[in-house]
C-alpha cells in the first residue's frame, strides 16, 4: 500500500502576525507617552475641598496651576501652564496671547490648598487683565458633597 502525501495547495499560506504585533505595540507607546503628557498638565497638587458645587469639565479649558514654591517674583508661587513655568509678571501676557489662539476658551485656576489667596489673586488678576470671559476654579470632592 503505497502512503499518500498530503496535497499542498498554492493558495493557502501561513498567516503572517508581525504586523499586526507591530501595530499594538505602536498604539501602547502611543497611549503611554499621552497619558504621561496628561499626567504632566495636571500637576500633582493637593486641591481644596469642597461639598458644594457641581462636576464640570469644559470642553477646551486652559488650565493654570499655581503651586508654592516660586521664586521672589511670584512671592512664593510658581505658575505651570502645560508644564511650562511662568513668572508671575507675564502671566497676563501668555493668557492674553493663548486666548488669542483660541478665543472663547475657559480658564481653569488649579491652586493648591497649602497658597494663601494672594497667590490665587494673582492669577484672577492677570486673567482680568487678559479679559477672560470665565474663570473656574477647581476643587477636590469633599465627603458631604452630592
Amino acid at each position: 500500500m503505497r502512503l499518500r502525501r498530503p496535497i499542498s495547495h498554492p493558495g493557502v499560506h501561513a498567516i503572517n502576525v508581525t504586523p499586526m504585533i507591530d501595530v499594538v505595540m505602536c498604539l501602547i507607546v502611543f497611549f503611554l507617552i499621552v497619558g504621561k503628557l496628561a499626567a504632566d498638565q495636571r500637576s500633582q497638587i493637593r486641591l481644596p475641598v469642597s461639598g458644594t458645587g457641581v462636576e464640570e469639565k469644559a470642553p477646551e479649558a486652559l488650565v493654570i496651576n499655581a503651586m508654592p514654591g516660586g521664586g521672589e517674583g511670584g512671592g512664593g508661587v510658581r505658575y505651570v501652564i502645560e508644564a511650562q513655568e511662568i513668572p508671575a509678571e507675564a502671566l497676563a501676557g501668555e493668557v492674553r496671547e493663548r486666548l488669542a489662539r483660541r478665543p472663547g476658551m475657559v480658564v481653569e485656576v488649579r491652586a493648591s490648598r497649602e497658597l494663601s489667596y494672594g497667590g490665587v489673586g494673582v492669577v484672577l488678576s492677570a486673567c482680568r487683565a487678559a479679559g477672560v470671559e470665565s474663570v473656574r476654579l477647581a476643587a477636590e470632592r469633599g465627603g458631604g458633597g452630592r
